[in-house]
């Protein structure tokens, strides 16, 4: 060790110094205890499993088989199982095909399909000349149907070039379950009585109706327009004789 001052200062050597840092004694480190605080006890619910959404039905085999070796063609058929009903569009322009399908469908549900209006389309507001409504409007119970209404569920398949248009192929679709089913089926907006109120005036108390527009799809069968042509022409010849006498 070397004196290197007066005043009794002493530098140390790195070896000394590193010494006499190893021999101090360090401070014990103390470990806090950990905090813990209890939950209350939860009833935790079970993980919902989310099943995927099912895909479109494939097109029953029945129709499938019958389908002929042109590339062109139209197929209508009635359904022997009652699956879910769908309809699919698909349009290949490499074999220049536009495929149209509609599986298991009640009539009404084809005319919907066929005249652009959605499937959600109210059967209040379709009218249908025939004693045989059930047959064309299918009664549901929630999302089942009957076994008695099954039998008038149907199948349908029309390919046409790729090209062709939409208004196009509706109209052929719509010819084609004309002439199937023997009917004919248009769009009208009629008025209809929608409500009523009381009316107070000078002579007394009456009831007005309140009339609205409203869209209504209109079944005919064929034979009901004859008989209805022969009533009215009936008519007319009786209105022209009696004006003529």
């Amino acid at each position: 060790m070397q004196k290197l001052c007066n005043r009794e200062s002493y530098a140390l050597s790195p070896g000394e110094k590193l010494s006499s840092i190893l021999c101090k004694k360090r401070d014990p480190i103390i470990k806090k205890p950990i905090m813990m605080t209890l939950l209350p006890n939860r009833i935790w619910k079970k993980p919902m499993s989310i099943s995927p959404k099912p895909g479109p039905p494939m097109m029953p085999r029945a129709l499938v088989k019958r389908r002929p070796k042109e590339r062109y063609y139209s197929i209508i058929t009635q359904s022997k199982k009652a699956d879910r009903s769908y309809s699919s569009v698909v349009r290949d322009d490499s074999m220049d095909v536009l495929r149209i399908s509609l599986a298991n469908m009640a009539i009404y549900e084809c005319y919907l399909f066929a005249l652009g209006l959605p499937s959600s389309f109210p059967t209040e507001q379709i009218i249908v000349y025939s004693h045989d409504r059930e047959r064309y409007i299918p009664r549901k119970v929630g999302d089942y149907r009957s076994s008695r209404d099954r039998n008038h569920l149907y199948c349908y398949e029309l390919t046409l070039p790729a090209s062709t248009e939409r208004e196009e192929y509706r109209q052929r679709i719509l010819n084609d379950l004309n002439k199937e089913f023997g009917l004919d089926v248009k769009v009208e907006k009629l008025s209809i009585v929608k409500d009523s109120r009381k009316v107070f005036t000078m002579d007394g108390e009456s009831v007005e109706l309140i009339w609205e527009e409203q869209l209504m799809l209109i079944m005919r069968t064929k034979r009901g327009l004859v008989a209805e042509l022969l009533t009215n022409r009936a008519k007319y010849k009786k209105l022209i004789t009696s004006v003529t006498v």
